[in-house]
């Protein structure tokens, strides 16, 4: 849509010079009226249609309707992202020729005189759009666009070579290295134009495809980890706080289970909406897969990441979620929020965030844990059936250190023993290990103990999915794979006992 809004306003202006441009207003009027019928715009397609059969005398009437309800529809469809195009061009008259050319109330526009200072935008900015001339202060531009296909960041994104070296090779070479088109210059605006508003518009539909939740309309996890690594480096350029929000419903699935998974997805739609309402417009806020959502807090420290989430508990709670027959269901939610520091990974961030928010629904749900908080957990006692000695001593040190109580049992009899004797919030047992028959502990626990539904977690060697399943069978609620880390242990746990 821009580029058909962006050609028929060139041909516009030309209508009087050229017989021509009659036709080629004519073909793009047709595009667009076959695109609206198929899409269902009864009045795109209209006005499209009398464009396409209108008189010379009449075209110009025409034509202004039709770019009326173009940019009507282009608003609409608008999602409020703003897309962001890098120039870099080492001429600093050209750059600025193409600044002007490129600019719009729609788009943000960059401009870099070198690779270096190309890669300090992008490090601060998203772009959906790059304009790469070949002839660079500080490196050729052909190894620039190699580099460009390497960062996970812009390995996606368009580039277009414009520049002044002609002939076959230059342009067989540049595509061969991932360049999206190439220009000679001097080039018309007029066509630089189209062709970048063409490739914008393609590029943000990928774009929100691939980083849109698409239930909630929300950024996905992917969005969301690509925006924390470049907010996490400005604020430690900017030597600002940053803080992170990990929020989880608390028995969502007892909604699914009670008024089936539609009401579930509308429960889950109805909480974004309600989300994106009390965040500023500098947090953002993503589905991070199921029932969890995560939120970025830009030059916020913990306690105003509090104040953030408790601004959330508060919309929610004032706008309930209602079923078709407009009875109310209450949702709630928990939340562990910690402070992103300059050095950290995002591994390591969103660990520890989820191991606040586990002390948070393990406390008594409906409520936030934040970094440093140190909570008395109502039952945090974990039963271990493991009789290799170092794994053992290991997985009861990382349990330990994250204020869990660990009860380490060498044998099925001792295990079955403590697990009778009780309470425990969790049961880990080693499937494959001489002293313990891992099923048969599993299959007693669960035979034994109906009405408490200890969550159960095994620990199977690589390569053993049949072993997997009858485990499964045995009462396992979720499996962990040799060999393993500690974060993959914490996670493992914390997402059984979030169930």
């Amino acid at each position: 849509m821009p580029a058909s809004i962006d050609a028929l306003k060139t041909a516009r202006k030309n209508l009087a010079k050229s017989p021509g441009n009659l036709d080629a207003v004519r073909r793009i009027a047709h595009t667009l009226r076959i695109s609206a019928e198929e899409y269902g715009l009864p009045a795109l397609s209209e006005k499209a249609r009398a464009v396409e059969a209108a008189h010379a005398e009449k075209m110009s009437q025409g034509l202004d309707r039709l770019l009326i309800e173009l940019e009507r529809l282009a608003s609409a469809l608008s999602t409020g992202e703003i897309p962001g195009i890098l120039i870099i061009e080492q001429d600093a008259q050209m750059r600025g020729l193409l600044e002007t050319i490129l600019a719009g109330s729609d788009r943000d526009v960059h401009s870099a005189g070198s690779a270096s200072e190309a890669l300090i935008i992008l490090e601060d900015n998203s772009v959906a759009l790059i304009i790469l001339d070949l002839a660079l202060p500080d490196m050729d531009g052909r190894n620039f666009l190699v580099l460009l296909r390497e960062r996970a960041s812009t390995s996606g994104v368009p580039v277009i070579v414009l520049s002044g070296m002609g002939g076959p090779q230059p342009k067989t070479e540049c595509f061969a290295l991932g360049a999206d088109a190439y220009f000679e210059k001097p080039l018309a605006p007029e066509v630089l134009k189209a062709a970048v508003s063409a490739r914008l518009h393609k590029s943000m539909a990928y774009r929100r495809e691939s980083r849109q939740d698409a239930l909630t309309g929300l950024p996905n996890r992917a969005s969301f980890c690509e925006a924390l690594a470049r907010a996490s480096a400005l604020a430690g350029r900017r030597r600002e706080p940053l803080s992170l929000a990990l929020l989880d419903f608390d028995l969502l699935r007892r909604v699914n289970d009670s008024l089936g998974h539609v009401a579930g997805d509308a429960a889950l739609r109805h909480a974004a909406r309600a989300f994106s309402g009390a965040v500023r417009r500098s947090d953002l806020l993503a589905r991070w897969g199921g029932d969890e959502f995560s939120l970025l807090l830009p030059n916020t420290n913990l306690q105003g990441g509090r104040f953030a989430v408790e601004k959330m508990f508060q919309t929610l709670a004032g706008a309930p979620f209602r079923t078709h027959e407009g009875r109310p269901v209450p949702l709630s939610f928990s939340a562990g929020i910690v402070t992103v520091h300059p050095e950290s990974n995002i591994e390591s961030v969103m660990a520890e965030a989820d191991r606040c928010l586990y002390m948070a629904k393990a406390s008594g749900r409906g409520r936030m844990v934040l970094e440093g908080e140190v909570l008395a957990l109502s039952n945090n006692r974990v039963l271990l059936a493991e009789d290799d000695v170092v794994l053992g001593q290991q997985i009861q040190e990382c349990l330990l250190g994250q204020g869990f109580e660990v009860q380490l049992c060498n044998d099925t009899a001792t295990a079955l023993n403590a697990a009778f004797a009780g309470p425990f919030s969790l049961v880990i047992v080693d499937l494959n290990r001489r002293a313990i028959d891992g099923h048969a502990l599993l299959r007693e626990i669960r035979s034994r103990l109906q009405g408490n539904r200890m969550p159960a977690l095994m620990i199977v060697p690589p390569g053993s999915d049949a072993q997997v399943d009858v485990g499964f069978q045995s009462g396992a609620d979720d499996y962990l794979v040799k060999p393993f880390t500690a974060m993959d242990l914490m996670t493992r746990v914390r997402g059984v006992l979030r169930r």
